[in-house]
């Protein structure tokens, strides 16, 4: 029996393979809910936030984290696909001075996002991107003057 799913036209062959190993992460950890929180800090996602993009209360995401809950495929499996599409804004915010808000959009499609979810997710990404440029920034600053 062969699964039969929708071709990918827009989503590029690097973030197919980020989902798989994200997912793989995910799936082999003993400890799901340690890597969804790694994650989630990554982005600079409260647990507010993750509520509010995977459509939870924030405490459904802090059991998950904290293991009293197992997530369920279905929630692994938007989680996936979810964090594919934060990097892809931030790879976009990162390559481009002016992102490529189509091409976002329709990764988002294919991912089976809502078009009300995508300016929420966008707004993730590129302040996640943001917040780490700015790190990275100060740091080169500090080495440079011996701070």
């Amino acid at each position: 029996m062969k699964l039969s799913s929708k071709p990918l036209i827009y989503t590029p062959d690097w973030l197919i393979s980020f989902e798989k190993d994200v997912a793989a992460e995910i799936l082999l950890s003993l400890d799901p809910g340690e890597v969804i929180r790694e994650y989630r800090m990554r982005y600079d996602m409260s647990q507010e936030d993750m509520g509010e993009l995977m459509d939870l209360r924030r405490e459904s995401i802090s059991r998950i984290e904290n293991g009293t809950v197992t997530p369920t495929f279905d929630f692994v499996k938007a989680f996936i696909k979810a964090v594919a599409l934060i990097e892809a804004v931030r790879v976009e915010r990162a390559q481009h001075k002016g992102m490529d808000v189509y091409f976002l959009e329709n990764i988002a499609k294919e991912f089976g996002f809502s078009r009300e979810k995508l300016p929420f997710m966008l707004k993730l990404g590129v302040e996640s991107y943001d917040k780490k440029l700015n790190k990275i920034q100060k740091s080169l600053k500090e080495k440079e003057y011996g701070k």
